[in-house]
């Protein structure tokens, strides 16, 4: 008979059927038909005997009874073809493992929220709101601050978060240079007027041979002629001091139309933009074609700022290697297409020069000709520093007209305040204020409450989340704020907490409900999906550039990823159901992706816009092509990848590793042609058998998409086979690739019996009513890790029970879901 266990965790699971009391089920035969055959004490399928589980639920088991839940409740376990176990006896033991689960899980004390520190993203918008200022600063003062390490592609995770004596020297010098550009001292810097003539625009240089001298603009204009190039002002190269600068630039967009799109990769609807780079701060602007559009900016700039500029555009990348040069083989190949007498004419001139390479095609013989989108800046205008008054309104609104070293206590309580999101304690700022007014003699009075201020900022009541040195109330404010807009909580949601209005479920609904109404959740809409769905690998192992072209030239990864923002962030604005992640024939497509998913329907620009599949192959998060890159290699798909995913970022489920002292034989594949041919070799050996046939029917539906997302009929494989050279060298081989194609075989059959044969049918078996829960509580428990940085507890089942429950009620609906577990216990502990 065939193994009621497909992997460890599936005979833990099958064990409870005999662990249970046997009154549970009615009759010691019902026990025995079951499961005695496969799992007793001689020789037990799985090597698990039943005695070995236990009676009851325990730290070291609970995985087990877990599993057996989830497999009971699937109806994978007992197989149909070996035992028939009666709907009513399923319920009964459903019941019996949900009750014993819960029983266990109320005498587990859940242990406190451990510190973690604040992550880069936390700590750079923590520092604006405490500073009240727009941002850190334009100069990059926090380049130096060591990137945070992932967990499960979380950034929030406490123990991805270490802290260390470097971390804290990093966080010293970034605060110290934030503080300095926010509070000045000293005379106020004069202003001066540069007026810029395109003339004195340079492109600075790509290459690491800087001795050439730098493309300065003509008296026509500066056009960008490669979008890899970054312009800067001559006179202008960084910014001498802090302060508020306006900025006019003068430009237009140069020839959108006069090359065909297919040619430079530049949509007909899309405008010719330039971005105005003010070191870490971007302003994005589209151009008006052949029309003078006066740029105007009106910025607070830190002293060392370098003002850039560029063409953002993931076009003009289609020829050769992908390299802009390339491109200005564009001009000869147009003119001899338009005007034949000239480019005859231009050739022989070309001739004449001698230039090399010889061949009238090369790009470097019409670089001078060359007329493809960009834009031309005809001149521009710096004027600054400026101030409304000295010291500037932003510098007296956070320490006051004239702050005095003796005020420091005065002055520095409400930015602890906001720094530490809580009223601070008695004395507690005693040793700030001494060491501020012990500095004044030598530094003055607003250097030294300066001091101050970076001593508030690298205190471990800032650095550090969840400290035991606030309340409950306090932590909950502060956790919410954190989960939604990641920085620290307003004066609104204090309040709030304060006043007991955040105290039931419709309350923290409603509340979360203005916020994303207000656009104060963008934080979350970034952050959550990005790591929920790990699009920080999407280019971990890219498609191969050869084979992949459109992929690389035209940055589909951004694209992708921009899709599953997109989705994501209309799901929460819709308040749509959580299981219509799964379900949706719909997502958010532009003309870059509308390739890959040869869709011919779709406006041709690089807008997101929202796109209904009628094949049933795509839409939601299965039919994406960020979900289809992470999971692939290079050249090549794996079911096996994919499977995991599934079930682990969507389905909640965890397959068992191999134990460690099994030995896995490798399979003989050599005459294996297809991947599912190769993993059923495998599957050959009882040691890896089990689990493959758990993990392999939640991937091999996708193999008809490819490594890049589109799709596929057929795999080609290339099989190299050794021809001779010549007849006159017969010793000299080369390699020949024969092309063979096979047909792809997407089928395959669950555990509980339940059998696909395509894509389409593999996504209904996924809203099974079953499917649908897994599916809800691994969101509700993905939500959990982001906002507690740890994962849920394996003794919270009945907690995230009542959350599904609460979900359930409210149709799944993603806002309420999110309610739910911010007015669960498990959120609000402290």
């Amino acid at each position: 008979m065939p193994s009621l266990i497909t992997s460890l965790p599936l005979g833990a699971s099958l064990f409870f059927l005999v662990a249970v009391p046997q009154s549970t089920y009615g009759s010691d035969a019902l026990l025995k038909s079951h499961c005695a055959a496969c799992h007793g004490d001689e020789d037990p399928e799985g090597e698990f005997s039943l005695n070995s589980l236990g009676s009851t639920v325990a730290a070291r088991n609970i995985h087990r009874w877990l599993d057996a839940l989830d497999r009971v409740t699937a109806e994978e376990m007992p197989p149909k073809d070996d035992s028939q176990l009666s709907k009513v006896d399923r319920q009964k033991l459903i019941s019996y493992l949900k009750r014993q689960l819960t029983v266990y899980g109320a005498v587990q004390k859940n242990a406190a929220l451990k510190p973690r520190r604040l992550n880069n993203r936390e700590f750079e918008n923590c520092v604006r709101d405490v500073l009240l200022i727009e941002d850190v600063g334009t100069h990059q003062p926090t380049d130096n601050l060591i990137g945070d390490s992932l967990h499960d592609g979380f950034d929030t995770h406490g123990e991805a978060l270490g802290f260390s004596k470097f971390h804290l020297e990093q966080y010293i010098e970034a605060v110290r240079r934030i503080v300095d550009a926010t509070i000045l001292s000293g005379d106020q810097p004069k202003t001066r007027r540069l007026e810029i003539a395109s003339t004195q625009i340079i492109a600075a240089h790509t290459r690491q041979n800087t001795t050439r001298p730098e493309r300065h603009g003509k008296a026509r204009g500066f056009d960008f002629l490669d979008p890899k190039q970054l312009a800067y002002f001559e006179d202008f190269k960084s910014v001498p001091h802090t302060g508020r600068y306006q900025i006019s630039i003068r430009c237009t967009g140069k020839d959108r139309g006069y090359y065909d799109q297919n040619e430079t990769g530049i949509y007909p609807s899309d405008p010719i933009q330039i971005t105005v780079q003010l070191g870490g701060r971007e302003r994005l602007f589209s151009l008006p074609d052949e029309k003078v559009k006066e740029i105007r900016l009106d910025e607070w700039l830190a002293a060392g700022t370098r003002l850039r500029l560029q063409n953002p555009t993931d076009g003009l990348t289609l020829k050769g290697n992908g390299n802009f040069k390339f491109q200005n083989a564009i001009a000869g190949t147009h003119i001899k297409k338009i005007d034949p007498d000239r480019w005859t004419n231009l050739v022989e001139v070309i001739r004449k020069r001698g230039r090399r390479p010889q061949s009238p095609n090369s790009w470097h013989n019409w670089v001078e000709y060359w007329r493809g989108p960009r834009p031309r800046i005809f001149s521009a205008v710096v004027e600054g520093p400026y101030f409304e008054s000295w010291p500037p309104k932003r510098q007296v609104a956070l320490i006051g007209q004239d702050p005095k070293a003796e005020n420091a206590k005065l002055i520095l309580t409400p930015i602890a305040e906001r720094a530490w999101r809580r009223p601070v304690q008695d004395r507690e700022l005693d040793p700030i204020v001494r060491l501020v007014q012990s500095r004044t003699e030598q530094l003055g009075d607003v250097e030294a409450l300066k001091e101050g201020i970076v001593s508030i900022l690298i205190s471990p009541q800032f650095l550090l989340l969840y400290r035991e040195d606030s309340t409950a109330e306090q932590r909950f404010a502060s956790k919410f704020s954190f989960f939604l807009q990641s920085t620290i909580p307003d004066e609104a949601i204090r309040k709030s907490v304060t006043e007991g209005k955040l105290n039931t479920f419709d309350q923290v609904r409603a509340e979360v409900q203005q916020r994303i109404a207000d656009g104060k959740v963008d934080p979350f809409l970034k952050a959550f999906p990005f790591a929920w769905l790990k699009l920080n690998d999407i280019n971990f192992m890219a498609p191969d550039p050869d084979q992949y072209r459109h992929y690389h030239r035209k940055r589909i990864s951004e694209d992708m990823t921009g899709e599953a923002l997109h989705f994501f962030r209309h799901a929460v604005e819709q308040n749509i159901p959580v299981p219509e992640f799964l379900s949706a024939d719909y997502s958010f497509v532009n003309a870059d992706l509308a390739k890959v998913y040869e869709l011919d329907d779709v406006p041709q620009d690089s807008t997101f816009r929202k796109y209904t599949f009628k094949d049933g192959r795509r839409g939601g998060l299965l039919g994406m092509g960020a979900f289809f890159t992470v999971t692939a290699d290079s050249l090549s798909t794996s079911p096996i990848h994919r499977a995991i995913y599934v079930m682990e970022n969507f389905l909640g489920i965890h397959p068992t590793p191999p134990p460690p002292d099994v030995e896995i034989a490798e399979p003989d594949v050599r005459e294996a042609t297809t991947i599912k041919e190769i993993l059923n070799r495998h599957r050959s050996d009882p040691n890896c058998a089990s689990c493959h046939r758990r993990i392999d029917p939640f991937g091999y539906a996708f193999e008809n998409f490819g490594p890049a997302g589109s799709w596929r009929d057929i795999y080609s494989i290339a099989k190299a086979t050794n021809t001779s050279a010549s007849k006159a060298a017969p010793q000299k081989q080369r390699k020949r690739a024969d092309i063979t194609t096979i047909p792809i075989d997407a089928s395959a059959e669950f555990p509980n019996g339940a059998r696909y044969e395509n894509i389409t049918e593999y996504r209904k078996q996924l809203l099974t009513d079953v499917n649908r829960d897994r599916f809800v509580q691994c969101f509700i428990r993905k939500l959990l890790t982001c906002a507690n940085g740890a994962e849920p507890e394996k003794s919270d089942f009945a907690e995230i029970e009542a959350i599904l429950a609460r979900s359930a009620k409210h149709e799944y609906r993603i806002v309420e879901t999110i309610a739910a577990v911010i007015d669960s216990p498990l959120f609000r502990r402290p």
